[in-house]
């Protein structure tokens, strides 16, 4: 009775504050308008990247295992504008080949004013700052940053409706509530990327709350801070709360070429144990830094740019575990120290080469190294 209670009483809240958002919406409706598309009109979008691995794999590669060629991503997306205040926007990710296909979102923005609009579908979980913009000639490194994988789990989408504008000209914001993850996805290796509902055929009795603040106001500078928080236990026949809480902040800076990122993110799992068959970890965290320069800043008349870099990763999926239940896996406690060149003919084409070496706390006494070479292209238009 009290589990159905809750639900209850959590539906409500839900939805009073649905209908409040849409109260809002409503009475803002005549203001002045964001800026939007030309209506009546379908622009086409997309990316696509090829690898080549040495060995293969996108976590801790095996010595011993084959080297490996994969289209991994093509994706196509279109948007399409109404009028000037209703706008749609999807992207459809073809994997692996198109071996695997996914919805990479899916959304209707309602714009109102600069600092406040209404977005409803399938969205990118604005979470860290790679989730929401990955196309490949954003990153530098043939895969994406493994902290941005691992941690949190790019790509991340969920069904949700929320509120996404400026505040003057300094700082940018999403917030949405969204569908909550489901914990018999978590794993010890993997964190709670294997709890991704992606928006289809999704469980949903718990629901969550995610936002991001970006602040731009200093040129070449941009600092952003996300927090998630929501239950992930779908079942509607349990008492027990699987909350997950994610805290992320990030940091870029360019100047005369240099270009310098760091992030951390943490995520806290409320009653890990009561996970049937998992070890996951109570509390999961990681850092990165990045130094690169851009060689096409001496100059300043050329589109070509040459970009070195290299990136320092930390990252365990067991941070922490319940005491008394189970003990943490050394394997799950990884580092990542990666050197590479990354080549733009054009802005929006890429060619990228680079070495990882991976460490884990398990191989840390037998001074085994793991060692992957990468080949890639990528592009975006």
């Amino acid at each position: 009775m009290g589990t159905k209670t809750n639900r209850r009483r959590n539906r409500t809240m839900i939805f009073g504050v649905f209908g409040l958002t849409m109260l809002a919406l409503l009475a803002a409706w005549p203001v002045g308008v964001a800026e939007a598309g030309q209506p009546g009109t379908v622009t086409w979008h997309g990316y696509g990247e090829l690898h080549y691995n040495d060995p293969k794999g996108s976590s801790v590669p095996g010595k011993d295992d084959p080297a490996q060629m994969d289209f991994h991503r093509m994706v196509w997306g279109m948007s399409y504008s109404w009028d000037e205040r209703i706008s749609l926007h999807a992207e459809v990710d073809f994997e692996h080949a198109a071996k695997e296909i996914e919805l990479e979102f899916a959304y209707l923005d309602f714009l109102i004013r600069p600092e406040f609009n209404l977005r409803a579908g399938v969205v990118l979980m604005p979470v860290g700052p790679l989730n929401e913009f990955h196309e490949p000639p954003r990153f530098f490194s043939v895969e994406r940053p493994y902290l941005q994988r691992t941690v949190i789990p790019t790509t991340w989408q969920e069904g949700g409706v929320g509120l996404f504008g400026t505040l003057g000209e300094d700082f940018n914001y999403r917030a949405y509530l969204v569908s909550g993850l489901d914990s018999k996805g978590f794993t010890a290796k993997d964190g709670i990327r294997k709890g991704r509902t992606n928006g289809g055929d999704a469980p949903n009795e718990k629901f969550a709350w995610v936002g991001r603040l970006e602040y731009i106001g200093v040129p070449g500078l941009s600092l952003g801070t996300s927090v998630y928080h929501g239950g992930a236990n779908q079942d509607p026949t349990s008492d027990v709360d699987i909350d997950v809480t994610l805290l992320e902040g990030d940091i870029k800076y360019t100047r005369s070429g240099l270009d310098f990122q760091a992030m951390y993110a943490q995520i806290d799992i409320d009653n890990p144990d009561k996970i049937v068959g998992q070890t996951v970890g109570e509390k999961i965290a990681g850092w990165n830094v990045e130094l690169a320069y851009h060689l096409s800043a001496l100059d300043p008349d050329t589109q070509q740019d040459l970009v070195p870099f290299v990136r320092w990763e930390s990252f365990n999926t067991q941070e922490a575990t319940p005491a008394a239940a189970y003990a943490a896996d050394p394997a799950n406690d990884r580092k990542v120290f990666t050197v590479g060149l990354a080549y733009y003919p054009i802005p929006d084409v890429v060619v990228k080469a680079d070495l990882e070496t991976w460490e884990d706390a398990d191989n840390n006494d037998t001074g085994e190294e793991k060692r992957r070479f990468n080949l890639g292209l990528g592009y975006q238009f």
